[in-house]
Order: structure tokens, then C-alpha cells, then sequence
């Protein structure tokens, strides 16, 4: 074991870190991602200090895979973008740089100070930023390409006794950060550590707090919860700290009132965490569904109702009920919802009467329908009739046309002839007397 010195203000030198050895700290070095590894090389070889840290340390040192590896530094959010094009820094409050590599996302983030408290944003140097930590198990740093392990606040030892102790002061680290209550009964369940009596006592004294944290902050604990493959022990752990009523109100008062629906709730939870170590699938809407499952299971077994679809808003708006005040996504939701949807069958109704319809001028629909079909008929009858135009005869009658026959060799019969016929029948219908012409009223075209 090593001891990491610096200078105080005098300038005498002061201990301020325990540097553990591979043959000390046993943390595989297969086991580190090797994209984790050329990133932090890449930062050495541009000039600057950088390590692993929190979470992926804490499970190197109890045997288990990290699901991801958390990078911290000396350079600042710009001089990290520059030396990696593929990357972007992400955060308001608290900015970062998110490094791609492939299909993983590398949080690199820059050591932080303590001058404005372990929530600023002032940037400092690493002893400063290992005191901003909330517990000693998430503020040790492995330099993967030394394989040391540096420790400032006695996390090694802590983790290898298996206990969950605070860096910041119990009188503020709950009241500075109300989720820290939430993440210490998760890191109990997930790693087998216990939480020692007076860290206990503090979140049961600061449980109110939880409360008022940020739904948003909460919603995205939930998720981590639900993916960690121990949901059912850290719920149990939520309930026996009193941290329930504040983090899921409608679930908390379901839980007293109805033995069974806890009873149910608590298998499928276990139902969940099978399915999470089996498959590894942890699809957010798959994850809710299992929470979701019994009040819409409750929705679908409602009497049925003529309208299929007010089956279906029931169930969405029960889970969105158990949820509150957590935000989850509503297309998330819904497709959680829909998983376990099972649509009741209708109530068959009778075919709705036509209503008679009164319009105006005192008819009904039927009526006016009737009566104007009436009209259309008669109309249709007195329409005039197609007119040939080469057979009209006195003015105001019209005549049929006829088939004029076809001669012998299919000519039409002499023109002289037919002329002749004509002008006999119209002296036939002339009027006789005086000053007659022997033309018809028409005359002669």
C-alpha cells in the first residue's frame, strides 16, 4: 500500500490518499471495457489525469461485470470535446461530456469542488471531488493503466466490510440531496451491505424530504430500480425505511389497505427480477408492466361497458394513478399498459330507431323524403320526349320519328317522290277559300 501526499498551506506535507497495489485491491484488469481504457489513455497522453469511478470501481471490488464505466478528469468540458470529435457535452446544472464508442456511452465528467458545498458546479481538483461523493464506496478511483486503486475517504475497506457509510456529514447529506436516502437502500440490496444504525436514523428523521425532489430525478431511479434485478428487495427496503409513502403515495396506501394487493404486487416484482436476470431485457415499457399489471388486470375485469375504449382509458388512467407523482413517458405507459391489456368482451346493444325529424314547414324527414320523390316522378313523366328533327310537321306537334324503309339495292327511296307526298298532304290539311295558296299555314321550306 502507497500513500498519496500533498502540501497544506504551510507547506508541510499532509497524507491525503491510500493507493492500493493489484496485489491489494485484486480488481481484474480483464474486466475493464476496452473502450473505457483508450479513452482514459488518450486523456493521459493529452496532459491530463483521469480515472474510473464510482459504481464500475464498487463492482470491480465485489467480483461483479459494471454495467458501464463512469470516466472522471481533470480537463474541463471543451478540452474534452476537442480531444474526442465523437462526443457532446450534455447537462445545465451539471455539464458533461457523453464520449460514443461504438454502440456504448462513456460519462466523462471533471473533478468538482466543495466550495459551494457537495452540490455546486465549481470544477476543483480529485480530493475535492472524492469529498462530494455520497458514500466511501463510490469515491474510489482505479487507474486501469497503473492498476492502482486511490483511496481519500477509506471507501476500500468499507466496501470489504460491506457496510454503506456516508462522506458527507449525516446532518446535511439528506438535506443537501434527498434522493441520497433512495440510493443507499438501493445500494443495500444490490450489493449486500447494511446501513448502519446512526445512517438509518438519519433517513427515517429526513424521509419527509424525499417529497420534495424532483419527480423527474425520481422517475429515472425507478427505471434504475426496476433494470437492477432486485426491485422486490429494494421495495421491501423502501417500505421498511419509510420511504415509500414519499417516493409512490397511491402504492403505499394500497399496501396498507389491501394485504392482497401487496401480496401481489410483491410476486410479480419477483416475477420481474427473473425475468431481468434471464433475458437482461430491460425495455422500460416491459419493466412498468409488471407494476402496472394487477390495477390494470383490476381495470379489464370491470363490468363491460357498450364503449370497448372506455375499458382501455380506465387502464391507463389506473396505472398513471399508481405511478403518481412519478412521470413516466405516456407512449412508455401506454405500451406497458398494453402488454397486459386484455380487452373485455361488449355489452351487445340493440340497434338505435331512427329518429323522425321534424323540418320545416311542419313535414318530417320521411314525409319531405316521400314528397319529393312524388315530385321527381312526375317530372320524370312529363319531360318531352326525344324529337326527330327531320319529321316536324305544324308548329306545337311533334311526331314520332319512323324507320324509313331501305329500297332494293338499300338506297333510300326516290327524293322526288317522297317530295311529292308531302306537298299532297299538306293541301289535304289546308284550309279552303278565298285567298288560299294551297300551301300549309307553314308554307313551304
Amino acid at each position: 500500500m502507497l500513500t498519496r501526499y500533498s502540501k497544506d498551506s504551510e507547506g508541510k506535507p499532509v497524507r491525503k490518499a491510500l493507493v492500493y497495489e493489484a496485489r491489494e485491491h485484486k480488481i481484474d484488469a480483464k474486466a475493464i471495457d476496452p473502450d473505457a481504457f483508450r479513452i482514459i489513455e488518450r486523456l493521459r497522453s493529452s496532459g491530463h489525469d483521469a480515472y474510473i469511478v464510482g459504481g464500475a470501481v464498487r463492482d470491480l471490488l465485489l467480483g461483479r461485470h459494471p454495467k458501464d464505466f463512469d470516466i472522471v478528469t481533470d480537463a474541463q468540458p471543451p478540452r474534452i470535446r476537442r480531444i474526442f470529435r465523437n462526443s457532446r457535452v450534455i447537462g445545465r446544472r451539471f455539464r458533461l461530456v457523453h464520449v460514443y464508442a461504438g454502440p456504448h456511452i462513456f460519462e466523462v465528467s471533471t473533478f468538482r469542488s466543495i466550495k459551494d458545498g457537495t452540490v455546486g458546479n465549481t470544477y476543483g481538483t480529485i480530493d475535492e471531488d472524492a469529498l462530494r461523493r455520497d458514500f466511501t464506496m463510490n469515491a474510489l478511483y482505479y487507474d486501469p493503466i497503473g492498476q492502482l486503486l486511490v483511496d481519500y475517504v477509506g471507501g476500500f475497506k468499507d466496501v470489504m466490510a460491506r457496510r454503506i457509510k456516508p462522506v458527507i456529514p449525516l446532518a446535511t447529506i439528506f438535506r443537501e440531496d434527498p434522493v441520497r436516502m433512495f440510493r443507499a437502500v438501493k445500494y443495500s440490496a444490490t450489493t449486500g451491505c447494511r446501513i448502519p444504525l446512526g445512517l438509518s436514523l438519519a433517513m427515517r428523521r429526513d424521509a419527509r424530504l424525499l417529497g420534495e425532489a424532483s419527480s423527474s430525478r425520481l422517475s429515472e431511479e425507478l427505471a434504475k430500480v426496476l433494470g437492477s434485478g432486485r426491485a422486490a428487495s429494494i421495495f421491501q427496503g423502501l417500505e421498511r425505511f419509510r420511504l415509500l409513502p414519499r417516493f409512490m403515495p397511491a402504492l403505499a396506501a394500497r399496501f396498507e389497505t389491501d394485504p392482497g394487493f401487496k401480496a401481489s404486487f410483491g410476486k410479480a416484482l419477483a416475477e420481474l427480477d427473473a425475468t431481468v436476470d434471464e433475458t437482461r431485457d430491460k425495455t422500460l415499457s416491459r419493466l412498468l408492466s409488471y407494476v402496472v399489471r394487477a390495477d390494470v388486470e383490476a381495470a379489464c375485469a370491470a363490468p363491460a361497458v357498450p364503449d370497448p375504449n372506455e375499458s382501455w382509458r380506465a387502464a391507463v388512467a389506473a396505472a398513471r394513478a399508481l405511478l403518481e407523482p412519478l412521470v413516466m413517458p405516456r407512449v412508455e405507459l401506454e405500451a406497458a399498459v398494453r402488454l397486459v391489456y386484455k380487452a373485455p368482451e361488449a355489452v351487445p346493444h340493440q340497434k338505435r330507431k331512427r329518429t323522425r325529424r321534424r323540418r320545416k314547414g311542419g313535414r318530417s324527414a320521411d314525409e319531405g323524403q316521400a314528397a319529393d320523390t312524388a315530385v321527381e316522378a312526375a317530372s320524370r313523366a312529363s319531360a318531352p320526349k326525344p324529337v326527330d328533327e327531320g319529321r316536324k310537321s305544324a308548329p306545337g306537334r311533334v311526331r314520332a320519328s319512323r324507320p324509313v324503309p331501305l329500297g332494293e339495292d338499300g338506297a333510300g327511296p326516290d327524293r322526288a317522290d317522297d317530295a311529292a307526298k308531302r306537298r299532297r298532304r299538306r293541301r289535304r290539311r289546308s284550309p279552303k277559300g278565298p285567298g288560299s295558296t294551297g300551301a300549309g299555314p307553314a308554307g313551304e321550306r
